[in-house]
């Protein structure tokens, strides 16, 4: 048996009882983790470093996070007390004071990982996290930072009327976000302010993301630069009732959008204009292909001509190709 370990002894622990059956190498010397456990953990006593010593709060993991770090979040005990094993969903994580979620720009590479048994159906089970009841003008997680990744997470917005998540490069040292990849997220009940939100930031990646209830889902603004290679793919848009406006939405042109393999799930959006499923400004260009709209109207036609943008095989309501270019 071989047991390689990159961490240094005093942030190792294993019980003398386990037993491997073949080669174990754990962690790797760029990716320090970080464990947090809003149930059991100390931010004074414990280092963090094990799952058992783990922080309380996700802000103090982020202030002692460097660059490249996994930060590993537990799920919350439900607030019921049924466990999830018997049913129960985990209760909100909110911060610990009025000051929401921020992943600030020095800290490059970092990545938020929930380690609750996954999404499911409608992303229940999921670690969530939820905004601050009294904060409004900042989103529940701010990415200021490149190359950063956020997996495997729930998203509520508490007070926040900016977003549930968001990426920016903005014409500011502090806001440097780049490459952020958003990966399995469950986000529910965004106001029009959206529930990924990406500003000027060029490469990021939304993926096999769930938008529940949301008014807007995906907020693509050009407040600095036009955001260059976006990429969304295989997401669902479901559970509309009072729908505002587009489910992705981009204030500014982008280049090369790629959305590929996207269920909206519900009727076209009525509440507002622009009345669509995707709204994209003139000038963009990329693809839009192989996705299911919830409804066959005629005038989604005109509602999903993109300029620019290429179409392929788009389903209306299960009954064959509505666009196919």
């Amino acid at each position: 048996m071989l047991l390689r370990a990159h961490w240094t002894p005093e942030y190792l622990e294993i019980d003398k009882n386990v037993k491997f059956l073949g080669a174990v190498e754990l962690g790797n010397t760029w990716r320090e983790p970080i464990f947090v456990d809003n149930d059991n953990g100390l931010d004074g006593a414990f280092n963090g470093r094990s799952t058992s010593k783990p922080y309380l709060n996700l802000a103090k993991g982020l202030t002692e996070a460097a660059a490249f770090d996994v930060i590993y979040i537990k799920p919350k005990a439900p607030e019921a007390g049924t466990p999830p094993y018997l049913g129960g969903d985990p209760g909100p994580i909110t911060p610990a004071t009025a000051v929401n979620w921020v992943i600030p720009y020095t800290k490059h590479g970092v990545q938020i990982v929930g380690c609750g048994v996954g999404r499911g159906a409608a992303g229940i089970q999921q670690t969530l996290l939820k905004g601050h009841a009294g904060v409004t003008a900042y989103p529940v997680l701010d990415i200021r930072a490149p190359y950063c990744n956020i997996e495997n997470l729930g998203f509520k917005r508490g007070g926040s009327t900016s977003g549930l998540v968001r990426s920016s490069f903005l014409n500011s040292s502090a806001y440097q976000a780049f490459a952020t990849t958003f990966y399995k997220l469950w986000l529910r009940l965004a106001d029009a302010a959206g529930g990924i939100v990406t500003d000027s930031a060029w490469y990021d990646k939304i993926e096999k993301c769930i938008f529940s209830s949301c008014a807007r889902a995906i907020l693509i603004g050009a407040s600095n630069s036009v955001p260059v290679g976006l990429s969304i793919e295989e997401c669902d848009f479901d559970a509309l009732v009072a729908e505002v406006t587009a489910n992705i939405y981009t204030t500014g042109a982008v280049t090369r959008i790629t959305m590929k393999k996207l269920n909206f799930n519900h009727a076209v959006p009525s509440g507002g204009a622009p009345n669509r499923y995707v709204s994209v400004a003139a000038a963009s260009t990329g693809l839009i292909s192989n996705c299911f709209t919830g409804a066959v109207d005629p005038t989604i036609a005109d509602n999903m001509t993109l300029n620019g943008i290429l179409y392929s095989h788009i389903w209306g309501d299960g009954v064959g190709p509505f666009v196919d270019a």
